[in-house]
């Protein structure tokens, strides 16, 4: 009897055992569950924070990309109706020569040119249309130089030096010209409402 309860106990006690050993798993399962759910939901959190992250990295990407295209079409519709302006008013002064006021205009550019050559000696460079009048304005100005017809111009003149180191365009050419380059940024920030 003493070696059957022995064996009882050994085994009652293999079986408290047995018990403890499966509550300690499945206690130990439910924490390594429970721990992966978690680092699950941290590596899901992580994901999710990085995938925000890209998708705003690539949104500021595309609305930076946008505004310099904007930018740029504004630009180049500016520069268009910049050329256009210019374009109309060389159109509109092409007929100069035969606006009445031209002779008082003519006179006022060979004004401008004679004078900036102070006293040295020069030539007088003009479009064949205005050499009848170039030679009567100069010589109402009571200033003698050689005049020239080796231009082709809207209007105005030429003033050179006789070797042609020094010269003074006043044509209507060169005069659009010289007010399109120092207008155009006043003109450019008009035309962008600034």
């Amino acid at each position: 009897m003493a070696y059957e309860n022995l064996l009882k106990s050994v085994e009652e006690s293999a079986q408290e055992r047995q018990r403890e050993l499966f509550e300690k798993a499945a206690k130990l399962a439910g924490e390594i569950r429970s721990e992966a759910k978690k680092q699950a939901g941290e590596i899901q959190e992580i994901a999710i924070k990085e995938a925000e992250k890209s998708a705003a990295i690539e949104r500021n990407k595309q609305l930076y990309l946008t505004k310099g295209e904007i930018k740029e079409q504004s630009l180049r519709m500016r520069e268009k109706v910049f050329d256009a302006a210019f374009e109309k008013a060389t159109g509109q002064l092409s007929g100069l020569r035969q606006d009445k006021k031209y002779p008082a205009i003519f006179e006022q550019l060979a004004r401008e040119a004679t004078g900036a050559m102070g006293g040295q000696p020069f030539r007088v460079h003009v479009d064949k249309h205005d050499e009848e009048l170039c030679k009567k304005i100069l010589a109402a100005l009571d200033i003698r130089c050689e005049v020239l017809t080796d231009l082709q111009c809207m209007g105005g003149l030429v003033a050179s030096s006789p070797d042609g180191l020094i010269t003074i365009s006043n044509t209507i050419e060169s005069r659009l010209e010289r007010i399109r380059e120092h207008k155009k940024l006043e003109i450019h920030a008009i035309l962008a409402g600034g």
